[in-house]
């Protein structure tokens, strides 16, 4: 079956799949509006705010896109991304601070043990102590910190805790350097690449649109005492723009897919780091909003390149538009996932980055014209990427197993990338 019979079939499906879910859940939005501005309160341990909101829309919907893909996914892994997702769910709206730490780490580590068990590329096991050492090495000092800080406001609500005493701030920035490793920023940012490279695509998509934003949500639900003076201070977010440059760099010279993807996703997550860096009310809010933005954009252009992947057999970037060139179906799709990273217009991703340039510029002109470099080649990079995959075309014919439900979950995730500006 080629490629072409297909696509436009399984487009109108999705078309017309996705529309009507999107009616169904814009209503329900909209009618739960009314309480969703109100912080809910179950049980003394789980608070839903605006914050609580926004991620768990994020993992709901990436759970969705990759429901499309059951076919290629086992009961092991399903198992494992399951019960990442919904420890995910509970961390968000957790404000007890022993069982935050649990389904903080319940959320990651059922992904280290897919890194090894089910990704198919021959180095997982160097990845998986990369990843394994910033697991391991932040887990219980993390415990650590959460009690004693507990103890110094005398609870374990969140809510409750109050201006923390000397030793309590350190404990803090320690704190926060843990998160930190999670997001990740520069000197932390290592591990990244070389476990989405070895990764398989369910736990890459997991990785990029989930679990780097745990690390925000922590900086900005237990550090906030250190925010923005200590931890992202003006100087250390120019020095994190700095080598975000070099990051650029690498993912221009990048061959492959998934390589490529992390090292703009070292650069994207700058933006909502540096909201929390301004400090002002409004910007901290806007950082979850390009979370969800940023998490969606990350999801649909890892589940691209696993769709190109089933059809060429490489990540290699120059090879991939033998994956679209039997559709223009596909070709069109796969403009728009681009877009997704370009942050163009009407992305939620793109509105969070005008208001955060405009605040920049009123709190530093080199603060302000660095962002706007930076946003300048991000933008630029994924153009370039575009035009290589649109270009020269030949025909090909392609019986793949996951054509159309790859297809639908692209343009699922792809609908929502350009709607939640309606939303949020």
């Amino acid at each position: 079956m080629s490629f072409k019979s297909v696509s436009w079939y399984s487009g109108l499906v999705g078309f017309v799949f996705i529309g009507s879910l999107w009616l169904v859940v814009y209503h329900f939005l909209f009618l739960q509006s009314l309480f969703v501005g109100v912080c809910l309160v179950f049980g003394g341990v789980f608070c839903f705010d605006m914050v609580g909101f926004y991620l768990v829309l994020l993992s709901v919907l990436l759970c969705i896109s990759l429901l499309f893909w059951w076919e290629g996914i086992n009961f092991v892994s399903g198992f494992m991304i399951g019960l990442s997702l919904v420890s995910s769910l509970l961390c968000y709206c957790c404000v007890n601070v022993v069982w935050f730490w649990i389904f903080y780490e319940m959320s990651i580590v059922p992904l280290l043990v897919l890194l090894v068990l089910e990704s198919p590329y021959s180095e997982r096991y160097i990845a998986s102590w990369y990843f394994l050492g910033y697991v391991v090495f932040t887990s219980l000092p993390m415990l650590l910190c959460f009690c004693y800080l507990a103890v110094d406001a005398g609870s374990f609500d969140l809510r409750v805790w109050g201006s923390v005493s000397a030793v309590g701030l350190v404990s803090s920035v320690v704190l926060s350097v843990m998160f930190i490793t999670k997001i990740p920023l520069f000197p932390f940012h290592v591990w990244l690449p070389i476990v989405h490279a070895e990764a398989s695509s369910p736990v890459s998509v997991c990785l990029s649109g989930y679990i780097m934003k745990l690390g925000v949500l922590g900086v900005c639900r237990f550090c906030s005492e250190v925010l923005p003076n200590l931890v992202f201070s003006p100087y250390y977010i120019l020095l994190c723009f700095f080598f975000a440059f070099l990051f650029f760099f690498s993912a221009s010279r990048e061959l492959d897919g998934k390589r490529w993807l992390a090292f703009m996703s070292l650069c994207h997550i700058l933006i909502a780091v540096g909201c929390l860096c301004v400090g002002d009310h409004l910007l901290g809010g806007v950082s979850f909003i390009y979370c969800l933005g940023h998490g969606i954009s990350a999801g649909v252009t890892f589940l691209f390149l696993w769709l190109s992947y089933e059809v060429c057999g490489t990540r290699n970037l120059f090879l991939l538009k033998s994956a679209v060139s039997g559709s223009l179906f596909l070709r069109i799709l796969a403009s728009f996932c681009l877009c997704t990273v370009c942050s163009l217009p009407v992305t939620v991703q793109f509105f969070c980055e005008v208001l955060f340039l405009g605040e920049a510029f009123t709190k530093s002109v080199l603060f302000g014209v660095v962002l706007f470099l930076n946003l300048f080649f991000g933008g630029l990079v994924p153009l370039f990427l575009m035009a290589v995959v649109l270009t020269r075309h030949w025909d090909i014919n392609y019986g793949g197993r996951y054509a159309g439900s790859g297809v639908a979950s692209l343009w699922f995730l792809v609908v929502w990338s350009f709607t939640l500006f309606l939303v949020v």
